[in-house]
């Protein structure tokens, strides 16, 4: 199924929580994989790759599709996710 996304701003808003449920799981799996046997880290990089490829391909990639003007530099990305992150804690 296809999200409709009728508006920029409803794009804008899943494209950036895509954004940020990125980041937060590239940094939940960065932590974890510190006390993982090293014969299990790959198992954990698959898990999260996995759901991490299911986040662009399904809430992402629409948006931008949607909205080509949504589509940002690498540059761009890190700062929604930092951005993201900060709203998220109250940081702003």
């Amino acid at each position: 199924m296809t999200l409709p996304l009728p508006t920029i701003n409803c794009a804008r808003a899943v494209r950036d929580g895509g954004i940020d449920a990125m980041a937060a799981l590239n940094e939940a799996l960065r932590k974890a994989i510190v006390d993982v046997p090293p014969d299990q880290v790959d198992a954990f990089k698959l898990a999260f790759g996995r759901i991490m490829g299911d986040l662009v391909e399904d809430i992402i990639n629409p948006a931008i599709e949607a909205f080509p003007g949504l589509d940002v530099s690498e540059a761009e990305w890190i700062a929604i996710a930092k951005a993201r992150a900060k709203e998220r804690t109250g940081a702003v």
